[in-house]
């Protein structure tokens, strides 16, 4: 016979169990961290002011904002958005070159900053051994959306009334003279005209 005690009765469960705080049932979770833009090193107000502006474009492409002017799509964006719009920063003359919040330079531009074109146009060539292709945008007098930074010079737009009644709709636009050589094709890239790039403010 073993020294042990004797089993007890099969129904018996015994004494409580008492599950200490070190154990790893009872310990506790931690916090949520915080996510996207609330996290450390994510976007300031003015960063997150332009995220809600690029997704209020976003989602009228295809639409007719306003009256259907290129203006509309802006000034709908920031105002809907509690930002300021060109009417805070001086004249809305129909052929104004507007200022839509602080000026920042094309190198600094980001996602919801508000580009003022004047007389802009590119026009790109790409060679290859067999043929020479051309085509060109123009922008006489326009406003568009920053919708985000494709590098080598090259910007994403939301835009509308470009061409004129053409809905919201997104455009790749260059905005430095460029020239490349990839697999034989040549594409050369030549910019004009001007544009200026704002950072919307909150009211």
């Amino acid at each position: 016979m073993s020294r042990g005690a004797f089993p007890g009765p099969i129904d018996d469960l015994g004494a409580e169990i008492i599950i200490d705080d070190g154990t790893l049932a009872r310990t506790d979770s931690p916090l949520p961290a915080p996510v996207g833009l609330q996290a450390k090193g994510g976007s300031s107000k003015t960063g997150d002011l332009g995220e809600k502006v690029v997704n209020f474009a976003r989602r009228r492409v295809g639409e007719r904002v306003g009256s259907g002017e290129c203006f509309d799509l802006a000034d709908q964006a920031l105002r809907s958005n509690g930002a300021k719009s060109a009417a805070n920063f001086g004249s809305v003359a129909k052929n104004a070159d507007y200022v839509w919040g602080t000026s920042v330079s094309p190198s600094d531009a980001r996602p919801g900053d508000i580009i003022q074109f004047r007389d802009y146009r590119y026009d790109r060539t790409i060679e290859t051994s067999t043929r020479e292709d051309t085509d060109f945008q123009e922008r006489p007098h326009h406003t568009a959306i920053v919708e985000r930074m494709d590098g080598a010079g090259a910007i994403t737009v939301l835009e509308q009334n470009a061409p004129d009644g053409s809905p919201g709709k997104r455009t790749q636009l260059f905005f430095s003279d460029v020239s490349t050589t990839s697999g034989g094709k040549k594409t050369t890239i030549k910019v004009q005209g001007s544009f200026r790039f704002y950072r919307p403010q909150p009211r």
